[in-house]
């Protein structure tokens, strides 16, 4: 066990397979065999060039669950064939916001997964190493499918806590991607009286019902503000919006009431005009919710993995015409597909 294949993602170029030596762990790390890792949007929007922080190559794999299989010295937690999923953000530890217990705003926050230094590797992978802290024993009632999704469900979670008291709340999801449909349920989990998404597609629309928004309404629609307040019985009073550019952030200001809340999911492009006259007179706060909390927090029970995952790929690492070729695709990449979790199966006789 010297030698193995992982993926490497290259903003605006694409994916390749390369050969890599396997990682050996240092102190208080664990060498994981990767078992299912998630295809993010924030992996197809790099991969396309478009996302406003990942701009150099780097190893994909914040979604992942795998198995244990060695340890470095100082790790007391964890043993070679322990089931864990993977928290990917790894705080510093020591600045203001870590000590004050927010270590998901850590001042020098890397990710797994998502670090062009090459530093913090990801598990698109036959292997990866993790700080042990980052890694969570799965429990045996949780399949691998599932655990898979809790990095993606922790998101949500934390957006409906930082927004405050959502008991009996009329919420608004904009965007009914993978991160919209889990802020429904996380937004429902809180107590949140009713939720209405809005999305362009229809499909993705009829699985948030199915999962448990009141109702949906197509983001194209001319009257798509008044439909939605119709349906909502009032203005919203907190939006959580998972597409992020400047028609969804004008329309979340829209749907709002006077001081309601305005949660920004989605990870934006670039830049954007907002309705700051608006935002002022109505005394709207906004808060980004883009890291995640402890995934500990994450214990909302999630909609089944069949309806999330839009594929899955098995003993795909012997080329890359598989997965690989699939999230560089150009549907993948486009704002309307990029947000739904491809969860890859790899199988050990296919290394």
């Amino acid at each position: 066990m010297s030698a193995m294949r992982r993926a490497v993602a290259s903003p605006g170029v694409g994916v390749r397979l390369v050969d890599a030596a396997v990682p050996v762990p240092d102190a208080g790390e664990a060498l994981v065999r990767t078992t299912l890792v998630g295809i993010c949007g924030s992996d197809t929007h790099a991969v396309a060039g478009q996302h406003p922080f990942l701009t150099a190559p780097y190893v994909p794999g914040h979604e992942a669950t795998g198995v244990v299989v060695d340890v470095g010295s100082a790790v007391d937690q964890l043993a070679a064939g322990r089931r864990v999923l993977l928290k990917p953000n790894v705080p510093c530890g020591a600045c203001t916001n870590c000590l004050a217990g927010r270590s998901n705003a850590c001042e020098t926050l890397t990710w797994i997964g998502c670090d062009p230094s090459g530093v913090l590797s990801g598990a698109m992978a036959e292997y990866f190493v993790a700080p042990q802290a980052n890694l969570y024993p799965v429990p045996d009632a949780l399949d691998d499918r599932a655990a898979a999704l809790v990095e993606c469900l922790a998101t949500p979670v934390h957006a409906a806590r930082i927004c405050g008291d959502l008991v009996g709340a009329r919420v608004v999801v904009l965007g009914a991607g993978t991160i919209g449909v889990l802020s429904v349920v996380a937004a429902l989990q809180a107590g949140a009286a009713g939720v209405v998404v809005t999305d362009m597609e229809p499909a993705k629309i009829d699985r948030a019902v199915r999962i448990g928004a009141r109702a949906g309404v197509l983001a194209t629609d001319s009257e798509v503000d008044v439909e939605v307040r119709t349906l909502l019985g009032g203005p919203a009073d907190v939006v959580f919006d998972c597409v992020a550019n400047e028609r969804s952030l004008a329309q979340g200001v829209a749907l709002l009431r006077r001081a309601g809340t305005l949660l920004v999911v989605g990870v934006p492009a670039r830049d954007v005009t907002v309705p700051l006259p608006v935002i002022q007179d109505h005394q709207i706060p906004q808060t980004g919710a883009v890291r995640k909390a402890d995934v500990s927090t994450a214990t909302a029970p999630a909609p089944g993995e069949a309806p999330l995952a839009s594929a899955r790929f098995r003993r795909a690492w012997g080329t890359a015409s598989g997965w690989a070729s699939m999230l560089s695709r150009s549907r993948w990449n486009t704002g309307r597909a990029a947000r739904s979790v491809l969860v890859i199966r790899k199988e050990r006789s296919a290394w």
